[in-house]
């Protein structure tokens, strides 16, 4: 009989980033931080090899303007302040922001942000989206499509619909515009959750695991809250290609646009976003440099012991900020460690198992196992008993 362990867990303090993990990876598999589409927005001014301070091809939703002027990064934020014209632009009469990705690169893998809504009649969102391209699996070619993954849209004031004040809103938009037309018809399917406040009174993290071309899985405040299978009406794989990450406050045709009080009042008309973090899966063994220098992982190992009888399993799931080397020891009764293993791990969150056959062990079956990272930093230790 398979027999399971309560675990201790390892700890080191290592940083004081806000801590917020993608899911528990795949066995054999880690999550490794991809640069490219991650910041912690510690500097003062927007990383210009990583974002545009627009919305290329987009200026906004009428009435409010996308300008570069709202977008600037201070107190360790990236914010989106909204505002009033001072000269209307057509019909466009106040103004909000949009930061979007260089690359639109960004493929399946795990994508969170950790942000504050402004406390006005305009979003507060975190989406992904494409370009329009052929759709190659009709005998017509003029018809075309793209894909928009909404993580979270939000209204921190004002709002007809509550939901949009106090919860996570989700979407997926198959967009397909049909030969010889010019209007998008929306494939879509959606999902929200209610969280433990409003979007505008704190912080929340928001999160989607997209998982492959037909399947993502949403996450508020790192708790999954929904899997949404992507509508199939006309592609079977409808989400096969990369997107980029967008961040943006904008106006609704359905919700009424904020009051000129409410877009002056400094106190309620900016959008913060603290960090923005994107992960791929990896093998526990493909050798995966990081492109992202952040230390965010609060380092750590948890074990379970599995006594299959002619072998021992740990099973272990880990966090290192780097290149590591996990030292297993195995003890008896009395405390005294009478077998070691080292199994060496690249840097990221990574589920993985050690194996040790009993005779190995020499048929002694030990007492506890505990595990800890090779390193002249001191860490507590991890165990379990039998």
């Amino acid at each position: 009989m398979n027999r399971k362990y309560l675990i201790l867990f390892l700890f080191a303090f290592l940083t004081t980033n806000t801590f917020a993990d993608p899911p528990i990876p795949p066995k054999g598999y880690r999550w490794v931080l991809n640069g490219s589409f991650s910041d912690e927005f510690n500097g003062n001014q927007l990383n210009s090899k990583k974002w545009y301070d627009t919305f290329n091809g987009w200026q906004g939703r009428a009435p409010a303007m996308f300008v570069p002027e709202a977008i600037s990064v201070k107190n360790g934020n990236l914010e989106i302040k909204s505002g009033v014209l001072d000269k209307p632009v057509k019909d466009f009469t106040i103004y909000g922001g949009a930061v979007s990705s260089k690359s639109s690169e960004a493929y399946y893998g795990y994508y969170e942000c950790h942000a504050k809504a402004s406390k006005i009649a305009m979003s507060t969102t975190f989406w992904m989206s494409n370009d329009k391209v052929p759709y190659a699996d009709t005998e017509d070619t003029r018809d075309s499509y793209s894909q928009e993954l909404d993580i979270q849209e939000c209204i921190g004031g004002g709002t007809v619909h509550k939901k949009f004040r106090n919860g996570m809103n989700s979407n997926t938009h198959f967009r397909y515009v049909k030969p010889g037309e010019k209007k998008e018809t929306f494939m879509s399917k959606g999902t929200g959750a209610t969280l433990n406040s409003e979007v505008s009174e704190e912080f929340h993290t928001y999160g989607a695991w997209w998982k492959n071309a037909n399947e993502v899985l949403y996450y508020a405040d790192n708790q999954l809250f929904d899997t949404v299978m992507i509508r199939t009406d006309i592609s079977s794989k409808p989400f096969d290609r990369p997107m980029k990450i967008n961040m943006v406050t904008e106006t609704y045709d359905w919700q009424p646009a904020p009051s000129n009080e409410d877009l002056l009042n400094n106190d309620i008309n900016t959008a913060f976003y603290d960090w923005v973090r994107s992960y791929e899966l990896v093998k526990m063994d493909q050798k995966e440099k990081s492109t992202y220098k952040e230390a965010i992982f609060k380092e750590n190992i948890e074990l379970t012991a599995n006594n299959q009888g002619t072998a021992l399993r740990i099973d272990f799931i880990y966090k290192a900020n780097k290149n590591r080397r996990i030292e297993f020891l195995f003890l008896d009764e009395e405390g005294n460690v009478f077998h070691q293993e080292k199994l060496p791990v690249y840097a990221g969150y990574g589920s993985n198992y050690l194996e040790v056959k009993m005779d190995v062990l020499k048929n002694k079956k030990p007492h506890s196992v505990q595990a800890k990272y090779v390193s002249k930093s001191e860490f507590k230790m991890g165990q379990t008993i039998f």
